[in-house]
């Protein structure tokens, strides 16, 4: 029943109780999407917390697919192409990968096009990932582990609720150099008591003054700028 559900069950376009998160596509990965995928992965801003270099071919892409179908063979992992749902763009990739069904335990990666970067669209992905793996899969772990360096993304990933479990010393290499990697997780209580706190904070939530806002916003962007008028459009720290 499991590996029926992982074969062939996708994450859902949209999520109940969460708004907005409605605008993208979970499409099994395949070489349909090979050139549109290469577009953006000669983007060398892909790669700024990745321990590979941009493609510079598009059989190096087609050569990447190639593996993370050969890993979806193997029978431990899935890959899919995210898509917008308006116009079927192809926005990046998401996967999850190493699963240990004994454990219950499973890790996940994404990337999206750097062009899209700041819309929204990473937080509907891991949103949509969580929802999958704890209530389809219905399994306990989700983890993972990024550059330590990358800050953005692991104020993202602490903010949707990811908990540190350490600092993986010297666990990769780029440029000749080694660097940590942040290592994180989350158990399926933790998910379920999240949304259990995140209904009950919609039931009593209030209205907020705009001056309160701007005191929020400031803060978490730490620049002193702010003001009505700013938007993720025209603020260069507000990536997400």
């Amino acid at each position: 029943e499991f590996y029926n559900k992982f074969n062939n069950i996708d994450p859902k376009d949209e999520l109940q109780g969460v708004d907005g998160l409605n605008q993208i596509l979970f499409v099994r990965l395949s070489m349909d999407g090979l050139e549109e995928m290469h577009t953006y992965s000669t983007d060398e801003r892909m790669y700024e917390n990745f321990e590979f270099e941009a493609f510079q071919s598009i059989e190096d892409t087609k050569q990447y697919i190639l593996k993370l179908l050969n890993r979806v063979e193997d029978g431990n992992a899935v890959y899919w192409f995210i898509r917008r749902k308006d116009d079927n763009k192809l926005i990046g990739t998401a996967g999850l990968l190493l699963l240990d069904y004994h454990n219950q335990s499973i890790e996940w990666g994404f990337g999206v096009d750097p062009d899209l970067w700041g819309q929204g669209y990473t937080l509907q992905i891991m949103e949509a990932l969580k929802t999958y793996v704890f209530e389809d899969l219905e399994l306990n772990r989700l983890y993972g582990t990024t550059f330590v360096s990358n800050e953005r993304t692991i104020a993202s990933l602490q903010a949707t609720g990811m908990k540190e479990e350490g600092i993986l010393r010297e666990f990769s290499m780029k440029n000749g150099q080694f660097i940590d990697g942040w290592k994180y997780s989350m158990l399926k209580d933790e998910y379920v008591s999240s949304k259990k706190e995140n209904t009950s904070n919609s039931d009593s939530a209030r209205d907020y003054k705009d001056s309160e806002i701007i005191e929020i916003v400031s803060s978490v962007l730490e620049t002193k700028t702010i003001n009505i008028e700013s938007n993720i459009s025209n603020t260069t720290k507000w990536d997400s």
